[in-house]
């Protein structure tokens, strides 16, 4: 059995106890080298990803083959590179907390209203999606960033819109800030891992903070 399961948004008190138990039960751990680390007591032989990996022939080796995969695998995540080369049933699949889920409780959103967009290598019209949905989650990458998605929104005239940025979600280094659009265009690109929520909202005033929340205020 492969087991691809969801290690949530960072912290580890934000991993289910049944995913616990398959990651601590495992033959071998896949996953990308930020992940892995997060489980230093795992005696299991740990392989990072790579796209090339011969998934096929760990699972004919062992018995318990566990893919671990950041947030929730259902959602942009690593599920269709691992049913490129094992069939569903033989895969089970441990839901976890994305990083969506997160932070939409952090800035209480509704889940239902949002749109949910990935940029990870991916080509397409942002602007579009922003204007059908009051809410749009964006999944940045090291070319779509906030700044640049800030720009592409004042190039397309949606200027009624601020972004909140949260950056290293559920760690002890969280922070969630919120932008003017006009502010973060201007800035420089020196944020950590970060998620992108753009919300269409009343302009800010002029003393409105720019600092929304952190998690020094959320103990």
């Amino acid at each position: 059995m492969v087991s691809v399961v969801g290690v949530g948004p960072g912290s580890s008190d934000y991993l289910i106890p049944l995913a616990r138990r398959r990651i601590e039960e495992a033959d071998v751990l896949v996953g990308g080298e930020r992940l892995l680390s997060l489980f230093p007591q795992v005696k299991a032989e740990k392989i990072p990803f790579r796209v090339h990996l011969d998934l096929s022939g760990l699972h004919q080796q062992f018995e318990k083959v566990v893919v671990l995969a950041g947030g929730d695998p259902l959602l942009f995540g690593v599920l269709d590179w691992v049913l490129q080369s094992i069939p569903p049933h033989e895969v089970e699949v441990i839901p976890g907390i994305s990083s969506v889920q997160y932070m939409l409780a952090r800035l209480c959103l509704p889940l239902k209203d949002a749109a949910v967009v990935s940029l990870h290598g991916r080509e397409g019209q942002l602007s579009d999606v922003v204007r059908k949905h009051a809410t749009v989650v964006v999944f940045t990458d090291a070319e779509h960033t906030p700044v640049t998605i800030a720009q592409e929104l004042l190039r397309t005239g949606l200027t009624d819109c601020c972004l909140y940025v949260g950056e290293n979600l559920s760690c002890a280094e969280e922070s969630i800030h919120r932008f003017r659009l006009e502010e973060l265009a201007r800035m420089e690109d020196r944020f950590g891992l970060n998620l992108v929520v753009i919300c269409r909202c009343i302009p800010f005033s002029s003393v409105c903070p720019t600092v929304f929340f952190d998690v020094e205020m959320f103990p």
